[in-house]
């Protein structure tokens, strides 16, 4: 089989899978990208080297595919080329996650993409297939995002296959400034649509500080992780790099400019976050996720952060709740409403390193297939199928 991996973020789940399918005989690879270089500096593209090629896209491939070749399917994530770059369409989502609502409104610039290039996703459709996580996301993408049941198959995340993994630690040292191996590291990644982290509680330039001080004297690690530096204002982005600039415990990475966080993860004791989707990849590893309460009242008015053709957009919306597919009182690990408590819940994740492992392991069991290790190989056979549709 021939396969067309057309990333937009090339991390997590989708290069999961490519390196699963990298190392079958029986499929040939081409993987377009942004920026290969960038993804060819992480350690992943060391310790995992890939035998695909990884291509710098560009426009001809969003009208012509890949010059002289062929594939059969095309693996995406989120970013749909403008015409089918081969004669199946297969979307392995960027992630699982609260944000929504997803629902047809919301989505209908995406399925008027996928029409485009591979026939209508609403109706059943035997050249076009969507990856759910569980049972409750197939539900959520037929009945909520509109896609038809018969497009929709349910496979797991493909990243939880290599998360559950035992990593050494020692292997990932020389891609860190700190030891990785002897002390402990918490990774701090939160989702840009809330803007400031912290800001219903306070000021996120104080308690920033607090939270790294608190962490420097527990001799802690911190790797701050965020999204695309583009998605920040100026002001915000000068204010991290000072706090990495004060403090020598602190790593920051922007995904545009290190698109790998599979280390991170690897690496990493105790995540927190205010509900990014890289949360739901973390309780594969069974270790402690501590849990911002992303607003002040869920009720209440708010400013909402979306990232459009013409940059970063706010909207005022009436609540929260809106924009929430899954509630923040569902997930598989620790809930901080206040900043005191979520130091709290640190110290106690920190300590209590099996603190989590039972409640992870009930999010995952009930909403992504448990995390089984059989992911790459449903999505194997889902491909198959498609194949032969």
């Amino acid at each position: 089989m021939k396969i067309l991996v057309w990333a937009t973020t090339f991390g997590a789940d989708l290069w999961s899978l490519t390196r699963y399918l990298d190392q079958r005989d029986d499929v040939t690879l081409k993987v377009v990208m942004g920026d290969p270089r960038a993804f060819a500096r992480e350690g992943v593209s060391t310790l995992f080297p890939l035998q695909a090629p990884l291509l710098k896209r560009r426009k001809v491939h969003d009208v012509a595919g890949v010059p002289f070749f062929k594939p059969d399917i095309t693996i995406l994530d989120n970013r749909v080329p403008l015409r089918a770059t081969s004669p199946k369409g297969f979307v392995l989502w960027h992630g699982f996650g609260w944000k929504g609502p997803n629902d047809r409104r919301e989505f209908r610039v995406l399925h008027g993409q996928l029409k485009a290039a591979w026939g209508d996703p609403l109706a059943p459709n035997p050249d076009f297939r969507w990856q759910c996580f569980g049972p409750w996301d197939f539900e959520h993408r037929t009945e909520t995002s509109g896609f038809h049941p018969d497009n929709c198959r349910i496979l797991g995340a493909a990243s939880h296959d290599h998360l559950r993994v035992d990593f050494d630690k020692a292997r990932a040292q020389p891609y860190y400034p700190f030891d990785v191996v002897n002390r402990k590291t918490v990774l701090i990644a939160p989702t840009w649509h809330y803007g400031e982290v912290f800001a219903h509680w306070g000021s996120d330039g104080d308690l920033f500080e607090r939270l790294v001080s608190h962490l420097e004297r527990r001799e802690c690690n911190v790797i701050l992780r965020l999204h695309d530096s583009f998605r920040f204002g100026k002001y915000y982005r000068k204010m991290l790099k000072g706090l990495a600039d004060r403090h020598s415990n602190v790593l920051l990475k922007f995904k545009d400019q290190s698109p790998d966080n599979f280390l991170d993860l690897q690496v990493s004791d105790t995540l927190i976050t205010n509900y990014s989707s890289i949360a739901n990849l973390y309780y594969a590893t069974k270790r402690p996720t501590l849990h911002v309460y992303p607003v002040k009242s869920a009720d209440e008015e708010f400013m909402w952060r979306k990232y459009t053709v013409l940059g970063v957009r706010e909207e005022v919306v009436d609540n929260a709740r809106y924009i929430w597919k899954l509630p923040p009182e569902t997930h598989g690990g620790l809930l901080a409403r206040d900043f005191d408590t979520l130091l709290e819940q640190l110290d106690q994740a920190l300590d209590e390193p099996t603190c989590c492992a039972e409640t992870a392991q009930a999010f995952l069991d009930e909403h992504m297939l448990g995390a089984d290790g059989g992911n790459c190989e449903r999505i194997w056979g889902a491909l198959k199928e498609l194949q032969g549709a």
